[in-house]
C-alpha cells in the first residue's frame, strides 16, 4: 500500500487546463484584434483605462489581476505609441495613467473586432458553457485571492 497518497500526472494540472484554454481563447481575440496591433492583454488595460479616466498602476493592476512587473511590460508599447499617458495626479508616489485621444480612437475602431471574437467565442461554446466557464473563473478567483 502506497502512503504517498494519489498518484498525479501533468495532464491532471489544474493551471496546465487553464492555461491551455487561455491560450486557444487568445489566438481567437488574437487573430480578431490583428489589425488593430493590439494584444488582448493590451485592448483589456487600454479598456480599463478609458473607462476609469485617471487610473493609478495599483487599481489597474487590481483590475486586471495582474502582478505590476507584468502590467508595466504589457503597458509599454501603449505608452510608447502614445495610447496611454501618465496624468498628473498631484502625489509623485502615486502613477496615474489615462488614455491619450489616440488610444481612445483606437479603442473605438477594436471594440466591434473585439465584439466579434467574442461571439465566435460564445458560439462555438454556447451560451450556457461560455456563462458557467465566466461564473466558473470569477468563482475561483475569489477562493484564489491572494492571502
Amino acid at each position: 500500500m502506497s502512503t504517498q497518497g494519489p498518484r498525479l500526472s501533468p495532464i491532471d494540472c489544474t493551471c496546465f487546463h487553464v492555461r491551455r484554454a487561455a491560450r486557444r481563447l487568445t489566438a481567437i481575440y488574437g487573430r480578431h484584434l490583428a489589425s488593430t496591433g493590439l494584444k488582448i492583454s493590451q485592448f483589456s488595460l487600454l479598456g480599463f483605462i478609458s473607462a476609469e479616466g485617471p487610473v493609478s498602476i495599483g487599481r489597474l493592476s487590481d483590475l486586471a489581476a495582474t502582478d505590476r512587473t507584468t502590467l508595466t511590460r504589457n503597458l509599454r508599447p501603449l505608452l510608447a505609441e502614445g495610447l496611454v499617458a501618465e496624468a498628473e495626479s498631484g502625489d509623485r508616489r502615486r502613477r496615474e495613467l489615462i488614455a491619450t485621444p489616440a488610444g481612445r480612437a483606437l479603442f473605438k475602431r477594436a471594440l466591434p473586432l473585439w465584439a466579434a471574437a467574442e461571439r465566435e467565442v460564445r458560439d462555438a461554446m454556447g451560451a450556457s458553457l461560455a456563462g458557467d466557464l465566466r461564473e466558473a473563473l470569477d468563482r475561483s478567483m475569489e477562493k484564489l485571492a491572494p492571502l
